[in-house]
């Protein structure tokens, strides 16, 4: 870590507290990890696009102007997204280039590429995702309507030997148990690819189960992704 920058996490952002919980508990893992890289308090902020108490825009401006009064000369803004969709391709920056007209110069502000391009990425879910437990494997995403948006995730699956399925756009997690339930006590493994907990795994939680009911000659088992994240 170098004395002169500073970090700033975002994160889409929820109503539920739970995933601002996580969110938080994400932050401090941060923390301690740049503090074991060097006996200085580092300089590090959480925001998040929606559903924060202060918009993004008014946060970064605050806290750069701050960071301009301290001589801090780089700003490094972490996109904790797992899909490069419309929020990591168009929202951030928009929001970067509008807080950047309105600071000194001689803060540099540095966008990184977003959580889900991490190379440890496909090693990190292939850990959570044994191949002798169960037959198929899905990786069950939130999808985007960003053209080219869910490419990344199909080569992810692709990778792991999965398939893919999204929750917002098609195919659907049903739509992809049904095309491999067609065996008498197949086993599909689903992994949700979601960084935080809150309500949309909760829906996912009522989904599986419903399947569950409607598939009972085949076994499912649901593994879940955020704890891995912390061994990036």
């Amino acid at each position: 870590m170098s004395p002169h920058s500073a970090y700033f996490l975002v994160a889409h952002g929820s109503r539920d507290p739970r995933s601002h919980q996580a969110f938080q508990q994400l932050g401090e893992f941060l923390r301690r990890a740049l503090i074991q890289q060097s006996d200085q308090m580092p300089l590090l902020q959480i925001g998040t696009l929606e559903f924060g108490s202060i918009p993004l825009e008014q946060q970064l401006c605050t806290w750069g102007k701050q960071l301009i009064e301290q001589n801090i000369e780089q700003l490094t803004i972490l996109p904790l997204f797992l899909h490069p969709g419309v929020h990591v391709q168009v929202d951030i920056p928009a929001v970067v280039a509008t807080v950047h007209h309105h600071l000194d110069a001689r803060l540099q502000m540095v966008v990184r590429s977003h959580l889900g391009s991490h190379p440890a990425m496909v090693d990190l879910l292939r850990e959570g995702m044994p191949p002798d437990q169960v037959d198929h494997w899905i990786l069950l995403a939130h999808g985007s309507r960003h053209p080219g948006g869910n490419t990344p995730i199909q080569h992810l699956a692709n990778h792991l030997g999965a398939n893919c399925a999204y929750w917002s756009v098609p195919p659907s997690l049903r739509q992809q148990v049904a095309a491999m339930a067609t065996q008498r006590g197949v086993r599909v493994g689903i992994k949700p690819y979601f960084l935080f907990t809150g309500s949309i795994i909760d829906a996912i939680s009522q989904e599986i189960h419903r399947l569950e009911c409607d598939f009972k000659h085949i076994h499912l088992s649901y593994l879940h992704l955020y704890n891995l994240i912390l061994g990036l």
